[in-house]
């Protein structure tokens, strides 16, 4: 394809129209090496052709894309192939000057003729002399051109429109007068003969755009299609683009983004019309693809008719040089994949209601109505009666105001009936334009990059992100862009949208009401054929439904599920069981009966018990739950993807391993699956779930089996466990645990526990499978179901116990809105591959490797593809700016801060979910929504935290869940803009209490680069409980230096000149981001520094349980937070807090010791009870204040705190007392 254009010059005309600017843009983005694209523009009110170039099509968004991509050359790139050529096609010789018809002459390899009078209404004879007189004028001139091997004339498909059946061919079909007589006659005729001529060349053409379309096609082929390659390429209803340059890309209000516009603005709510019938609108990148490759196949058999028979192309085979070669470019053939009207009725008009144009008149509602008598009924009643009533009132009062509204009514109400008038012929009729060429003659040519399969586009995606565009490029209106990635995988895309919508496409009867999620139910995960057996599948098979349809996930068969007798004796025979079975009975003297039974009864309270007839019923009651709660749950189709692959070529068992956030996690992985027709999981659930009653029961069978949550201390558990889940991966079943044990309370990533996960490895290393893949989920909520009870927890209150009277008293909350879910799947860990490296590395060193060592490496590759995959909404974005601006902020400013913080997101290889084709606005005011309990709104457009009392400072930790989200994108630069800071302030401070005068400012200004990198390495390593990631100093200092480059490349911090060539100093150019960074590190930092305060209280050898101690720091960090001491009130959280105490005892600052046994004692949930002292050389000596004093310097003080820092190192043993 691309040897075809390489070195080539192109004509093309109408290259300011919407189809031909594609086409160069598609032109100069993927194939650079052509030679030059001559463009024809003629002058428009005084603006040359040259400047007209410059202004339409190289300054035009759709070059954003190659803008971006060439960010260094892309205006001397485009002005070296582009150049404009002054001329008119209606013109003798396109009006063109004898230099330029003579360089065109000379350079001319390839012609694009797209220039027409594209108006349905034009008057006859200017349509004539734009689409007839102007063809022909320019198929002329290049025949002329030696060089020229091929010209393509864009046609429409409904050139045969006045025929009555439906069944289109890609031929011409003869006009029952003579074009070229016709021709001759409007150009010759009077005003008064234009009406009478029209009228008898109309018939039944729709307009006089199809017809001089259909004119122009019998003049081009008697004239020069004997002796010249010729390509009359005919597309439908040319619309928006799917993925090219950038999804839903349009700069022309025509056709059916005509139709959808007004609907979106409220003008127009119905037109006539089956709502079954194909709509036939092809995107304009498909439509490019397919004219290019239609050249490059029409140049391809030009040569091979010219070489001797024998050496001919199978592709010219048949084919007549003086024949044109028609392409029909649509999607109404069967081969294909149709859209059907009703999408965009249901679509365009969802779109619009949830983001409603600047300019919209009312609340976009639209329909289409089959029968003409219903159609003018409504008309009627929806336009023609309100208009006469308010015209008759506003003319009866007399008042100006009405009298002008209602002339405007009048107005819209004529504007929509033209629509409906303009467009009528093509919504009550459908034609089938077959599309042989592109099946047969244009497919062996295409490329990833040309495709034109249009079982490619996904149309519920294609309509909305045609709305996008019109909101952006018609509208002007800000609109966050749609990502290419949302379009680039689109195989399961049906299954996508069937997850909590109704898919009218599914059934002919299309009742979306009526049993829809029965249906979904019925059909998922079934396999197929299910359409021919069992009652309801027969009915629905009758009644229409499709099986297998285009973007729909196939089904991946089931593995058989042993009974409960086969199960029971291949978990207890296990080696691992009979051994641990025989160690009780010697530890314990017990009766081997007795051991026995109660394994056996252990087995029966964990394994699950799969019954697919309960999961199509629990599926049915979790669709429509999840319909209620959530607007949408994105699904990573890619990811999903490889998964299916996986096992559906049987290569190995598979283990989820996702994310912990919400108990919805439990179910999720089930419903995403069985939605998506793949075996669901079994389920690693908490003991905690048996004491719900028939709802264990039904998880049960959904694929729970139930585990205490810590076993260690119990060698029989602990085997029965081990086997059972061995039992699983070994028989090829998925299975699900989350890694990190519990759920996050904080929103942070929590460490890896290695129990589950070192089970699962063994079964690998014990050769009980060939093959093992781990498969990361990253599960994200843009408001968690548990998000207050997180938030009372991280206070201190207990944890409510899962039971039925808690289930129902949390039942009201179905009724409220969750917003979005996330689900990514990272790239599946091949376990195999693993351990083979983990070996090798260790005999490089002459060591072996240990098992956990081989897990652990493996817990924190896990763990790091989740945090990877990780995305954020915008009610993360949302809280983290409110918690920059604690005392308000006001609307407008937040909905710019929000959005730039967006972009940074980005700019880290972020990914906001939920915020595509919408503008930021409304994303914003969702946000707010989600965010109510959390936040208040003062006086007109102040935003701000709902802290109006002290019973309300716990909202700042329910913020910084939603903050928390945004840190692993952040921390690495957090910490050096504190470590800045700290320098900066350190400096300042030096400086007020020198004595001596410095001469050199450059030395003053900004901080050693050095000083700099070792104090965020020094809070680098003392946060590491909060960003988790396996301990490797080295690795460490290697991120901040690359963390600091890019704080120097986005141009937050700047290098300046220094004294020394070898202390580099940098500067702070970005105070914004500086104090963003801050805000988000900052809390953490605090919340050490209460810890490490607190110790002073211990001294010299107290001692203290670490319950005590944790009740002890909350309680400290609320009354320093009330003093005035720290900033932060999400210092406070149980779990940072819990996190330092754990930091202090890795760094030997904390020593613990059991309690000893005495009438005292106590055990915790089975645990003897720890005590926790000072170590020896922090108990005594300055230790301890120089610590204290060290992460003081990187704090942030309170506004209105009057301590510095000579007054705090006076009162730290006090502090700690208070």
């Amino acid at each position: 394809m691309e040897l075809c254009f390489a070195g080539q010059n192109l004509f093309i005309t109408g290259g300011t129209g919407f189809l031909a600017k594609a086409v160069i843009e598609k032109l100069l983005r993927c194939m650079p090496n052509i030679a030059k694209i001559y463009v024809l523009i003629r002058s428009r009110k005084g603006v040359a052709p040259a400047e007209r170039l410059q202004k339409e099509i190289i300054e035009s968004r759709i070059f954003n894309r190659l803008r971006a991509e060439r960010p260094n050359d892309f205006i001397s790139f485009a002005k070296q192939k582009l150049q404009a050529v002054g001329g008119d096609i209606t013109a003798p010789e396109l009006g063109l000057s004898a230099e330029d018809a003579q360089l065109l002459r000379a350079s001319i390899h390839i012609s694009i003729h797209s220039a027409a009078a594209v108006q349905f209404d034009e008057p006859l004879e200017t349509a004539l002399e734009m689409n007839c007189l102007g063809a022909l004028n320019v198929a002329n001139f290049v025949r002329s051109c030696p060089k020229n091997l091929c010209h393509l004339h864009v046609s429409t498909a409904y050139v045969n429109s006045n025929r009555r059946d439906t069944r289109i061919s890609e031929e011409l079909y003869p006009l029952d007068f003579d074009a070229h007589v016709a021709l001759k006659s409007v150009t010759m005729a009077s005003s008064s003969e234009l009406e009478r001529l029209k009228v008898n060349l109309m018939g039944t053409y729709p307009n006089t755009y199809t017809l001089t379309k259909s004119m122009a096609e019998h003049l081009l082929v008697r004239e020069i299609a004997p002796t010249f390659p010729l390509i009359l390429f005919r597309p439908t209803i040319i619309g928006a683009s799917w993925k090219e340059p950038m999804p839903g890309w349009i700069d022309q209000v025509a056709a059916a983004g005509a139709i959808f516009l007004s609907a979106g603005l409220g003008v127009l709510t119905m037109l006539p019309g089956d709502p079954r019938n194909i709509a036939d609108i092809v995107p304009v990148d498909l439509a490019v693809n397919c004219m290019l490759l239609s050249i490059c196949a029409r140049i391809h058999e030009h040569k091979s008719s010219c070489i001797p028979q024998e050496h001919t192309s199978p592709l010219a085979k048949d084919i007549a040089f003086n024949n044109p070669m028609v392409v029909h470019c649509g999607t109404s053939d069967p081969r294909q994949n149709p859209l059907r009207w009703r999408v965009p009725c249901v679509l365009v008009p969802e779109y619009f209601r949830k983001n409603p144009p600047l300019r919209g008149i009312s609340p976009a509602k639209f329909s289409m109505i089959p029968t003409h008598q219903s159609f003018q009924i409504q008309w009627f009643l929806a336009y023609a009666l309100p208009s006469s009533v308010y015209s008759t009132f506003a003319n009866k009062s007399g008042h100006p105001g009405h009298i002008k509204n209602a002339a405007k009514l009048w107005q819209l109400t004529w504007r929509a009936r033209n629509l409906v008038e303009l467009f009528k012929p093509f919504t009550e009729n459908q034609w089938i334009f077959v599309a042989d060429v592109v099946e047969n003659r244009l497919k062996p040519w295409a490329t990833q990059d040309f495709w034109i399969d249009s079982h490619e586009i996904a149309w519920e995606r294609y309509v909305r992100n045609f709305c996008v565009g019109l909101k952006k490029y018609m509208l002007n209106e800000d609109v966050i862009d749609v990502d290419i990635e949302g379009v680039n995988q689109t195989k399961l895309a049906l299954s996508t949208g069937r997850i909590l919508e109704w898919d009218p496409d599914h059934h002919a009867i299309s009742f979306p009401g009526l049993l829809s999620d029965v249906a979904w139910a019925y059909t998922s995960s079934r396999k197929p054929g299910y359409t021919t057996s069992g009652l309801l599948g027969r009915v629905m098979g009758i009644t229409g439904w499709k099986e297998g349809m285009n973007h729909e996930a196939s089904h991946v068969p089931r593995l058989h599920v042993e009974s409960t007798g086969g199960l029971r004796n291949s978990v207890l025979e296990a080696e691992v069981v009979r051994t641990a079975i025989s160690r009780r009975v010697h530890d314990h003297g017990m009766d081997i009966d007795d051991v026995e039974r109660e394994a056996a009864a252990i087995l029966n309270a964990m394994a699950s018990q799969q019954n697919y007839k309960v999961v199509r019923k629990f599926g049915w009651l979790l669709r429509k739950v999840c319909r209620n709660m959530y607007e949408q749950i994105h699904v990573d189709e890619t990811g999903l993807t490889c998964i299916r692959d996986l096992l559906a070529e049987r290569r190995g068992s598979v283990v989820l391993v996702p994310t912990h956030r919400s108990y919805v996690d439990f179910l999720l992985m089930s419903y995403v699956f069985f939605a998506y027709n793949i075996p669901i999981p079994y389920v690693a659930a908490g003991e905690d779930f048996l004491n719900l009653g028939r709802l264990t029961k039904l998880l049960r069978e959904s694929g729970a089996y139930f585990i205490r949550r810590s076993f260690a201390d119990d060698p029989l558990y602990s085997a029965v466990f081990c086997a059972y889940t061995q039992y699983l991966v070994a028989r090829g079943h998925t299975i699900e645990f989350f890694i990190e044990g519990s759920r996050s309370r904080s929103g942070k990533q929590l460490h890896p526990k290695f129990g589950i996960l070192s089970t699962v490895v063994d079964c690998y290393l014990s050769e009980k499978v060939k093959n093992l893949y781990i498969v990361p989920v990253t599960i994200d909520y843009e408001k968690p179901l548990e998000a207050l009870l997180h938030q009372n927890e991280l206070l201190g209150e207990g944890k409510i116990r899962e039971s039925i009277s808690a289930l129902f008293k949390a039942m009201p909350i179905v009724r409220k809105k969750f917003g979005c879910i996330s689900v990514k799947f990272g790239t599946p860990l091949d376990v195999k591959k693993h351990v083979s490296a983990a070996r090798a590395r260790a005999q490089k060193q002459n060591v072996s490797v240990p098992t956990s060592a081989i897990v652990e490496d493996l817990g924190y590759a896990i763990t790091d593809a989740l945090i990877d995959s990780a995305t954020c909404s915008m009610s993360h974005v949302v809280a983290t700016i409110l918690l920059v601006y604690r005392q308000g902020i006001s609307k407008q400013e937040l909905v710019r801060q929000t959005d730039w913080l967006r972009r940074e997101i980005l700019q880290r290889g972020g990914r906001v979910m939920g915020t595509q084709g919408r503008s930021p606005t409304v994303v914003v005011d969702c946000a707010l929504e989600l965010l109510h309990e959390l936040v208040m709104r003062r006086r007109k457009d102040l935003v701000e935290p709902a802290i109006l009392s002290r019973e309300q400072y716990p909202n700042m930790i329910g913020l910084g869940y939603y903050r928390n989200k945004l840190l692993h994108w952040f921390n690495l630069e957090g910490v050096l803009a504190c470590a800045y800071n700290a320098l900066v302030a350190s400096n300042i401070q030096s400086g007020a209490n020198s004595t001596h005068i410095i001469t050199s400012q450059s030395q003053k200004a900004g901080v050693d680069r050095q000083e700099l990198l070792e104090g965020a390495l020094f809070l680098h390593q003392m946060l590491a409980m909060e960003f988790v990631r396996k301990d490797d100093p080295e690795g460490d200092r290697a991120h901040l230096v690359e963390a600091l480059a890019k704080l120097e490349t986005r141009k937050v911090l700047v290098s300046i000149a220094s004294l020394s060539p070898t202390s580099p100093r940098v500067e702070a150019a970005d105070g914004t981001m500086l104090s963003l960074l801050n805000t988000l590190i900052g809390p953490f930092i605090d919340s050490y520094w209460v810890a490490i305060t607190s110790l002073f209280a211990l001294r010299p050898k107290g001692e203290v349980t670490t319950e005590d101690l944790l009740k002890r720091l909350q309680w400290l960090a609320e009354t320093m937070y009330h003093e005035k001491l720290i900033h932060f009130y999400e210092s406070c959280s149980r779990e940072t807090l819990q996190n330092a105490l754990a930091l202090l005892q890795r760094w030997g600052i904390l020593s613990s010791c059991q309690l000893p046994d005495s009438s005292k004692a106590k055990r915790i949930k089975g645990k003897p009870v720890k005590l926790l002292r000072l170590s020896q050389p922090y108990a005594l000596d300055k230790k301890l204040e120089k610590l204290a004093m060290r992460v003081f310097k990187f704090r942030k003080l309170p506004l209105g705190s009057m301590i510095g820092e000579t007054e705090i190192l006076a009162r730290l043993p006090a502090l700690s007392r208070i």
